[in-house]
């Protein structure tokens, strides 16, 4: 089936290639540019010269390119009519713009944690037992917590750059995916390339519980946001259900007990809890729908990304979270679309309030992992996944507002850190970046103050 689909997205993309050069073909004709036609000519004609794909007697080309662009220009008009209706009901903070207060300033670089690529990365504030001067003593550390290739998670601290706990016999493959617990902030759920889960107390770096139900990729691993279920994503087609031994959160880390599990018909890409903690939000491979799991009954109901609710399928969400500042009434999608596309969605519903593109040319975009990472303000977010780029955009411009450059190689990983107001990147460069939104210097002593 994964098969039938990609051959028919290749099919699409070469038959509208050679009816857009053979539109252009008959416009140059016509209005006798012959300058242009010879070099149009000789420049396309390998796709020209080609029977079997160019026939410029088509009948999709009988129209010619102005009745098309004028057809365009008509429908681009009633849109905007609809959208006029449309922008009355959106939420002011979405079409009022930010303060500009961004991280946008490269403020540090660990290059030293891992030597293989770094595929996920976290800040978080650990409680670290030491043994100082005779006595055991508990030292707050802000500390990156990376999942690397090399099949390790290491924690490093921010202010020195020291790393001083790793745990490389958890997993045999490399971790792609790790969250925290909402409340228990050493909690810590990590995927797997190797198929498999753990919960692992970061504080000691102890193995607290193992899970081992997938057969594939683990690619998404999350807990609720009350902490009382863990959901984990893989490419054997599954999503998988646990939820926490006793209702009532302990005084001791919790367990958890797989409850339910769904399949679906290709790899799972993405997932999201919504604010509400009522729904889990799925993004499959080869499907146009995204899926909105109810958690009290594990109904799923679908809402179709197309616009003209047709089922075809061009691309894949790829990435999905709510929007943050209002009770996630927004849904935020990463395709894997050739132009970028990033579409933001109104939540529960397949209508599309804002399309976002980043046309920048990208070889085999199909192949990259694009995704995303929200301002705290909601007005701003953050694309990486294609590139060593991290662009940003601004939600009430639509806009690439800035980029930012200092990986060497592809972004894998980003996380915005509310307590401190800095992102933190790493990617297949090996590196971690620190960005602030103020120009504090860069400093090669691989830590910082905080």
């Amino acid at each position: 089936m994964k098969d039938e689909m990609n051959e028919r997205t290749i099919t699409v993309v070469t038959r509208s290639t050679t009816l857009t050069h053979a539109l252009v073909l008959k416009f140059l004709e016509s209005n006798n540019y012959v300058n242009t036609l010879e070099s149009f000519r000789k420049d396309a004609q390998e796709i020209i010269e080609n029977e079997e794909l160019f026939d410029q007697d088509n009948e999709h080309t009988k129209k010619p390119l102005t009745a098309i662009i004028q057809e365009y220009l008509i429908n681009q008009l009633q849109s905007n009519i609809e959208n006029m209706s449309l922008e009355r009901i959106i939420d002011d903070d979405l079409i009022t713009p930010g303060n500009n207060e961004y991280p946008r300033y490269l403020c540090e670089s660990f290059s030293q944690i891992h030597t293989k690529n770094i595929l996920s990365v976290r800040l978080q504030t650990l409680s670290i037992r030491n043994f100082i001067n005779g006595e055991y003593q508990i030292s707050e550390i802000p500390t990156i917590i990376t999942g690397s290739a090399d099949k390790s998670i290491r924690l490093t601290s921010l202010l020195t750059g020291d790393t001083f706990n790793i745990c490389n016999d958890v997993h045999k493959g490399g971790i792609l995916c790790l969250d925290f617990h909402p409340i228990y902030n050493n909690l810590m759920l990590t995927g797997s390339m190797d198929s498999s889960c753990a919960l692992i107390n970061a504080d000691a770096m102890n193995v607290v519980q193992t899970f081992k139900d997938h057969t594939k990729y683990v690619v998404r691993a999350k807990f609720s946001m009350d902490g009382k279920m863990i959901v984990t994503a893989s490419y054997d087609h599954k999503i998988i259900f646990h939820k926490v031994g006793n209702e009532e959160m302990l005084s001791t880390l919790p367990s958890y007990n797989k409850i339910h599990s769904i399949i679906f018909g290709g790899n799972i890409e993405s997932m999201c809890f919504l604010p509400d903690n009522q729904y889990l939000v799925v993004g499959v491979r080869g499907d146009n729908y995204l899926h909105y799991i109810n958690l009290s009954n594990f109904n799923d109901k679908k809402y179709n990304m197309n616009s003209n609710g047709d089922d075809w399928i061009s691309f894949t969400p790829m990435d999905i979270s709510p929007s943050p500042q209002n009770h996630g009434k927004y849904l935020l999608v990463s395709t894997d679309d050739e132009n970028g596309r990033i579409i933001l969605f109104r939540a529960h519903s397949s209508q599309q309030i804002f399309n976002f593109y980043d046309l920048e040319a990208i070889p085999d975009r199909k192949l990259t992992n694009p995704r995303h990472c929200w301002h705290p303000n909601g007005k701003y977010f953050f694309t990486f996944g294609v590139d060593s780029i991290i662009r940003i955009f601004n939600v009430a411009t639509k806009s690439i507002i800035h980029k930012l450059e200092g990986h060497k190689d592809i972004v894998r990983g980003l996380w915005f850190d509310q307590n401190r107001n800095v992102l933190v990147s790493c990617g297949f460069d090996k590196a971690v970046k620190i960005w602030s939104v103020d120009d504090i210097g860069h400093d090669n002593t691989n830590g910082m103050s905080m």
